[in-house]
């Protein structure tokens, strides 16, 4: 009968298969994106920063729905706060070499955004902390200011996992 018919045979020899593709691009990647001595030293500040404006902004909650006068070196607190936890993140972020850059772009820019919606809060609330206002007014605009940090320090702990940095500030 023809030959070539019949069933596929094994390969014989004993090489082992080439890695697939996609481990070899993830392991790159994974290099291209590991964390720097400077950044890993750096990763820490920026985490208890944030979550100090964190915790300000919880106050100034508490505050707020309290009483309808909130004192206004509560709202000192939390810009100052707030101020440190955006310089301390920028100069993260300026550290990043171009590889870093280029693989972590999707989340940079979810980090930007984040810090535009601070920034925007902010900004709202120190114009609201100037004047007499009520306290479900001011907790309202606080709340938001949270949440927005929150989104905030996600983004930042989401660049540090795939930097190779835990939330501690520690290498995996």
């Amino acid at each position: 009968m023809g030959r070539g018919i019949g069933p596929a045979r094994p390969p014989t020899g004993t090489s082992s298969p080439a890695p697939a593709n996609s481990d070899v691009n993830d392991f790159t990647r994974a290099i291209a994106l590991q964390a720097t001595a400077e950044q890993l030293a750096r990763f820490p500040q920026l985490t208890k920063s944030t979550d100090a404006a964190r915790k300000q902004a919880e106050t100034l909650i508490q505050q707020a729905e309290k009483s309808n006068k909130v004192d206004s070196s509560a709202y000192a607190q939390l810009s100052d706060a707030v101020d440190e936890a955006r310089g301390a993140n920028l100069k993260f972020v300026n550290t990043f070499t171009a590889p870093q850059q280029s693989g972590l772009k999707p989340l940079i820019k979810k980090l930007s955004k984040a810090d535009v919606d601070i920034g925007k809060d902010s900004e709202a609330l120190q114009k609201l902390g100037g004047s007499e206002s009520n306290g479900k007014k001011v907790s309202a605009l606080v709340q938001r200011l949270d949440k927005a940090l929150t989104d905030f320090q996600s983004e930042q702990i989401d660049i540090g996992k795939q930097m190779g940095i835990q939330p501690n500030g520690q290498p995996q």
